[in-house]
């Protein structure tokens, strides 16, 4: 077998099925899909999936969209079927069809499933087979944590504003004017020190963790 030099096979489960369903091409196309076009763990995990189904299906001699019921287009076939298979969106009855389709055709779906990778095995594979760091750089700011947080407790406070005014107009309670306001408060688990957003994201660390604890929060 030819198979990419820069890329050579490995011994984990995407390296087995790259010699298993002859698929040459693979690390080149991971290789690239991650590094140039960004794509996903999870979205890498469905396309080595789906050029896995794809391969056992020409083993098999089968046309994928002989294996599907109803009219897909030629370009959405391959997707539609994995996912027809693979989605948790997929009614059970319509992915035991697939399943039983295929099966009368020859291929053995049992064995494709458990050749079948998850993200975090991607991972392991970029990482150590493939030498490409997985990590994503952190593109939230403490400016943005702020906005972010404003945004929730202005939410949180005006969905309860609402909802005790429709209690009050139905004559579920009698009150004077309300005035409603949501205090948010964050608690370290470990020293069980308590601070407002504001103040955790100016000191950027806890108490318990952070060198100088002379300026504790205040209450």
């Amino acid at each position: 077998m030819n198979h990419d030099e820069e890329t050579p096979t490995c011994s984990c489960k995407v390296g087995r099925n790259v010699e298993q369903y002859n698929l040459d091409d693979l690390n080149t196309e991971l290789r690239a899909r991650r590094l140039e076009a960004g794509a996903s763990l999870r979205d890498l995990a469905d396309y080595v999936n789906q050029r896995v189904l794809a391969a056992a299906l020409t083993a098999a001699d089968v046309d994928v969209t002989d294996a599907l019921y109803g009219a897909v287009s030629d370009d959405d076939a391959l997707t539609t079927l994995y996912e027809a298979l693979a989605s948790d969106d997929t009614p059970a009855e319509r992915t035991a069809r697939v399943q039983t389709r295929l099966a009368q055709r020859g291929v053995d779906i049992e064995a494709v499933e458990a050749d079948w990778v998850t993200h975090p095995t991607v991972r392991t594979h970029l990482r150590e087979c493939l030498d490409i760091e997985t990590q994503r750089t952190a593109t939230i700011t403490a400016d943005d944590a702020r906005d972010t947080i404003e945004w929730a407790r202005t939410q949180c406070a005006n969905i309860v504003d609402q909802t005790v005014t429709r209690l009050r107009n139905a004559n579920v309670l009698e009150t004077g004017p309300l005035d409603v306001t949501v205090t948010i408060q964050i608690t370290c688990t470990d020293c069980g020190t308590t601070y407002r957003p504001h103040q955790l994201l100016s000191r950027r660390a806890c108490a318990c963790t952070a060198a100088d604890q002379s300026d504790g929060p205040t209450d």
